[in-house]
This record gives C-alpha cells, structure tokens and sequence, in this order.
C-alpha cells in the first residue's frame, strides 16, 4: 500500500511538472491551468440532489422537481464563480533573502490581476503543504503575502511549486491552479559547530595593532610638518611651546584571522562548511578582521556586511 501511494505521489508530480514547467515572472493564470473538483460538502450537496431528485419523481411533485433544478442551477453557477476567481491571476514578482540551511526561507509574492473582478478568499501555500495564506484582492490592487518553506539543503534552492485555490463563493467546488516560478534563492550552510575562532582568536582579542593617521586611540603629539591638515593642530599645546603641534591618533584592528577547511578536524565537507559558517558569523558579530579560504578562492581579511555576505556565498555555492 506504502508503494502504491508512492507512485501515485511520483505520477502526480511529474504530471504537474510537466504542465507547469519552471517559467519566468509574470506567471499569469490561464482558463487551461485550472483545475476544479467538487469538495466534500460538494459531493454531500450532489448526493441530496439526487435524493431529492428521486423523491420528486416518485411522488410527481412540481414544486419538489422545481426546488432540485433550482438547488442544482446555483450549483453550476458557483462552479462557474469559482474557476473565473482564478482566471487571469498574476504572479508579478518574488523575493526571499538568504538562509542558513535548516531555517525557512520566506518568500515574499506580489499578486494582482488586470481585469474588473473582485478576487475573493484566495489560499496560497508551498507545494500545497504547510501553512496556508489567505487574502482578496480588489480591482487594480496588489497584494503581498509570504509564503514558507523550509531549506533544508545548502546552494541555490528553487523557489518551491506554489498552490494557489479557492472554494469561493459556496464552499461547493474546489478550484486551484500551479505556479512554478523560475527564481532561486541562495541557502548558506548550516551554521553549526563551536564559537572559538581558530589560531587563538576570540570575540576580545587582547593582541592588537596600531595603523597611524588613524581616528580612534591618541597617541600623542609631533611637530607640524607641512601638509598636515589645520584641523589636526592642537593649539594649546601649540601655545606652550614655540613650535607648532600637531595631534596623532590611531585606529585600533584586531589582528586578522584566517578561516580555512584544514582548521576543521571533520570528515565530511557538510560539516567543514557549517564550521566555516559558523566561525564568519562569530568574527563578524566580535569585530574580528577575516579571512576565508575556500576551494581556490580567497576572500579578506576584511570585515562588514559585504564580507560577510561575500564569504557566505562562497560557502553555499562552494
């Protein structure tokens, strides 16, 4: 039975992938991608028709035969409703920012539509599964919703098959639709492993170097040499001597550490790379000026958020 139903999760998706194969934004909504089925209170709903149905005919009565075609017309009608509510939907844009692997990437949708309907209570989700988003969307109004998924691997994570439905306006017919935009989204490695940064190096380096013409630690004073800027001249120290004196300051950096695989005693590369991760993101919140060397490339020693994305980057796709 487990396999059965295996293979009937593995020719449902490639039929979905095969009728909705990875395209670029805009991803609009045609009357062909839509697919409509009667839900449970449908078919609870189509079964007392036809008992109604039957028991009008038994008993040849006009009103009970008028209130069955009745009953059944509206029925039809929100059939009708419910697949035009999808119709012409547009999917205009998506973005989602980087994640560690493990964590959920949320993506952020842009819907709107073109023409003059109302589109009333409809669900978004990932894949059909997980947390479902609901929202209308009024003539000429666009609307954000986020959407999660988890990911669970490292590189460049394709933007998951997105189920949009809606059982508007009775609850009496389920109408969805597959999108499957062809936007990526790059995933860093699992940030995992210790905080003690390799070759001694911690959040509080206590070994620092001085670069002069700095801006940060006062070093003291030195004649003026022509050149230095007039801000620089301490006046009052100028005054007591017969020379001018010029203030010299100096930045403070702390001494850069390398970040490398062969400082990891790990087996599997996974686990090198979360170390790896791990140790920029620790150099980067302790100030730390690094550096990273991954397969043959080098990155630093800086510091920042460029440098940090920059080296994260290189992990993820390494």
């Amino acid at each position: 039975m487990a396999r059965l139903r295996r293979h009937a999760c593995d020719l449902r998706a490639r039929f979905i992938e095969r009728r909705n194969p990875p395209s670029g934004l805009p991803l609009t909504i045609s009357r062909r991608r839509v697919y409509i089925l009667p839900t449970r209170n449908g078919a609870v709903f189509a079964i007392l028709l036809l008992v109604m149905l039957l028991g009008a005919t038994n008993y040849s009565n006009s009103l009970a035969f008028a209130l069955t075609f009745w009953l059944a017309a509206i029925a039809l009608v929100s059939m009708h409703h419910a697949h035009a509510n999808l119709v012409g939907l547009r999917l205009s844009t998506i973005h989602a920012g980087p994640v560690f692997a493990g964590d959920t990437l949320k993506f952020d949708i842009t819907l709107d539509h073109a023409n003059a309907r109302r589109r009333r209570a409809l669900r978004i989700s990932a894949d059909g599964q997980g947390a479902t988003t609901q929202v209308d969307i009024a003539p000429g109004e666009t609307q954000t919703v986020t959407v999660e998924h988890v990911a669970s691997e490292r590189g460049r994570c394709m933007c998951p098959r997105l189920r949009v439905e809606s059982i508007y306006p009775v609850g009496l017919f389920r109408a969805w639709s597959w999108l499957q935009p062809n936007t990526q989204v790059l995933v860093y490695p699992r940030c995992a492993g210790h905080d003690r940064l390799p070759g001694g190096a911690g959040a509080k380096q206590s070994s620092r170097r001085l670069v002069l013409l700095g801006t940060d630690e006062f070093l003291g004073h030195r004649d003026y040499v022509a050149g230095d800027s007039p801000r620089h001249i301490d006046w009052k120290a100028s005054a007591r001597s017969d020379d001018l004196r010029v203030r010299e300051y100096a930045d403070r950096q702390s001494d850069a550490v390398w970040l490398t695989e062969d400082r990891v005693s790990a087996a599997d590369r996974e686990t090198r790379l979360s170390q790896l991760a791990r140790w920029v993101v620790v150099a980067d919140r302790a100030g730390v000026a690094y550096g990273l060397q991954v397969n043959t490339e080098q990155f630093g020693p800086d510091q920042g958020p460029a440098h940090r994305a920059a080296c994260l980057r290189a992990l993820a796709v390494a």
